[in-house]
């Protein structure tokens, strides 16, 4: 049976702009440097300032693959979004001796718990957990 040129048409338009869903241009990827997050060590949900001098870095593909380059160790593994959800799974991490791990610690502890996501004026990256408490905010580099 030879396809007919309706056919190849309506298949080039389907794989073209099939899509619903496709988030291939979301503001959400590329690489976000981390200004505040909750702290494990406190028990409230207020965040605590980054130091400026500190350099952590949460870095969203396209392919679902996440990273977060924290000051000597790597937190990764996958991620699902949709519109406004956001979810972490199968994350791994480095366990180098840190001069200061409450940043990563608290970072680890987090992610499972992150269920949705804000972007503000596609500057800001917020990701809260079930109820909406803010538990990470990045700034776009």
């Amino acid at each position: 049976m030879k396809p007919t040129i309706i056919t190849v048409l309506t298949l080039a338009f389907a794989v073209l702009f099939g899509s619903c869903n496709d988030q291939s241009d979301s503001p959400i990827y590329g690489n976000w440097m981390l200004e505040k997050y909750n702290c494990i060590a406190t028990s409230s949900y207020g965040l605590t300032q980054v130091d400026k001098n500190e350099n952590y870095v949460l870095q969203l593909d396209n392919t679902g693959v996440f990273c977060f380059a924290t000051d000597c160790n790597t937190i990764s593994g996958n991620y699902e979004m949709g519109k406004t959800t956001l979810n972490f799974s199968n994350v791994s991490f480095t366990e180098k001796a840190c001069e200061y791990m409450l940043v990563k610690e608290s970072i680890k502890s987090n992610l499972p718990s992150i269920k949705s996501y804000e972007i503000k004026d596609d500057l800001s990256l917020i990701l809260k957990d079930e109820d909406g408490h803010i538990l990470i905010e990045l700034i776009k580099l």
